[in-house]
């Protein structure tokens, strides 16, 4: 079988599909991933076959991030060709030979392009967005509502998506020479989700379908070679192990600012650190510290194993890191589902309550003995994860060869 991989968004949201192309190449089949251009490198380095998509709309993402309401809405006329240069550039996969599709909910027309190409086309999430419950509200949603909400909340996801239909419907018909289809939640919720996350985060409610079972978090295996960054391992060896703090794809509007915060909360909580300054969160020049050394990206796999505590985002990419390598978490998040996925950190004992509201020295140095204390229960969660996750990629490979055939 060959499988066509399509993705956006983050590092975080290209990995898992890096790791389900390798799954699939392990069991004799062949995957192409299409995803932004930015990811080449890195999805190559991999020895995974890739195609570049347009990238417009992350950059226009990162050129707003932190900017405020009228920022946006001064720029909300230059969304609609950003996306349809998107759009286009899925179109240009219709050359591509496959047994089928999977799709990342966010890699708008993938679906639809699976419909031009005559083959199955296999949503893969790694985070719950169309099947609706009782149990928990959205992840959409940056707050709790009350208990009775829960199950309403989760039309959210078909809201997101609706302004864009339009635009799919003409694009659908110019583009792929397609009638009308079905609307992304439909399509979704029909075609059964392949739910990749694991069970021990966020097991699957009583009102749940079998077929929406976690069946695991998908990761990369380490790479050969491949060290930790020779100053980074002297750091590392010269004192205690350190708190690592990143915020991954985070763009913020005063990265000095959130710097210095940081930098304070470090000394208050008495600890060392590792600032990953990502792109573009934590500024390198704002860390004046022998007890804190700033780096630029250093993979998961090397670095968590080795620290404290992890101060991050909490994007379920990281979570799902930290879960793995046994280390306590305290999540500030930001955007988008972060604040759901560190209230599960919380709720399962792997970290205190999400660092929601202005951030200050001083609740941050709290968090951080607060995460030090759920150190215990890190480990017994990596433990887990461990026996899940070994056959995780394989389980999920098999999903969707199930699904293409």
């Amino acid at each position: 079988m060959r499988a066509l991989l399509v993705t956006t968004g983050s590092r975080g949201d290209v990995q898992p599909f890096t790791a389900l192309a390798l799954a699939l190449g392990r069991r004799g089949h062949d995957a192409v991933l299409a995803a932004p251009g930015r990811f080449s490198a890195f999805v190559s380095r991999h020895g995974v076959d890739f195609a570049a998509l347009d990238e417009g709309t992350l950059a226009l993402q990162d050129e707003l991030a932190g900017r405020g309401t009228m920022a946006a809405l001064t720029s909300a006329r230059r969304v609609a060709p950003a996306l349809r240069a998107w759009l286009d550039s899925v179109a240009g996969l219709a050359g591509t030979a496959c047994d089928a599709v999977v799709f990342a909910p966010k890699a708008l027309g993938a679906a639809d392009l699976a419909d031009r190409l005559g083959v199955p086309a296999v949503p893969l999430l790694a985070i719950p967005l169309y099947t609706p419950t009782r149990g928990f509200a959205s992840p959409l949603l940056p707050f709790r509502p009350p208990a009775a909400l829960n199950r309403p909340s989760w039309r959210l996801a078909s809201a997101v998506e609706a302004p864009y239909r339009r635009m799919l419907r003409r694009w659908r018909a110019e583009r792929l020479d397609l009638g009308p289809g079905p609307d992304l939640p439909e399509r979704i919720t029909a075609g059964g989700a392949v739910h990749a996350w694991s069970r021990h985060l966020l097991p699957a409610p009583a009102d749940w379908p079998p077929s929406a079972t976690p069946l695991g978090a998908l990761h990369l295996p380490p790479e050969q070679g491949r060290a930790l960054p020779g100053a980074l391992a002297r750091f590392l060896e010269e004192g205690e192990p350190p708190v690592y703090v990143g915020f991954g794809s985070t763009v913020h509007r005063d990265p000095a600012g959130l710097t210095r915060t940081v930098v304070e909360g470090v000394r208050l909580s008495g600890r060392r650190a590792v600032l990953a300054s990502g792109w573009g969160a934590l500024s390198p020049g704002s860390a004046p510290s022998d007890n804190v050394l700033v780096v630029d990206e250093v993979p998961h796999d090397l670095l968590l194993p080795h620290v404290a505590a992890a101060v991050h985002h909490g994007g379920a990419g990281t979570v799902a890191a930290a879960m793995r390598a046994g280390v306590p978490q305290a999540v500030r998040p930001f955007a988008g589902d972060q604040w759901f996925w560190g209230d599960r950190v919380h709720r399962i004992g792997a970290g205190p309550a999400p660092l929601t509201g202005r951030l200050t020295p001083e609740r941050l140095a709290a968090a951080i003995d607060g995460a030090a204390a759920c150190s215990g229960r890190a480990r017994e969660l990596a433990v887990a994860v461990a026996e899940e996750e070994g056959a995780a990629a394989d389980r999920i490979a098999e999903r969707v060869l199930a699904a293409a055939t």
